[in-house]
């Protein structure tokens, strides 16, 4: 599965991608949401999620490395290495 192929699913199928086939990278906080950074097949891809409602409210496939600066202090470069 490519980028656009997963953005276009419905949002519970992309959680549930990630979930089961994505690596978990990174986690942040913003505002009410806890967001978490997944790398799956050939992209990575963000979960917001927000706890008080248990539910998931965007589930995003990512594409250009702008998107990966909010965790660049929580992640090994080492270890991303390993993912591609």
């Amino acid at each position: 599965m490519n980028l656009s192929q997963f953005n276009k699913q419905p949002l519970a199928q992309r959680a549930g991608i990630l979930m089961e086939q994505g690596t978990f990278l990174a986690l942040r906080h913003r505002s009410q949401y806890v967001i978490c950074l997944y790398h799956v097949h050939q992209f990575f891809a963000e979960v917001w999620f927000e706890p008080r409602r248990h539910e998931f409210v965007l589930v995003r496939g990512l594409q250009g490395t702008v998107y990966l600066e909010p965790y660049l202090d929580q992640i090994n470069l080492q270890d991303l290495r390993q993912c591609l």
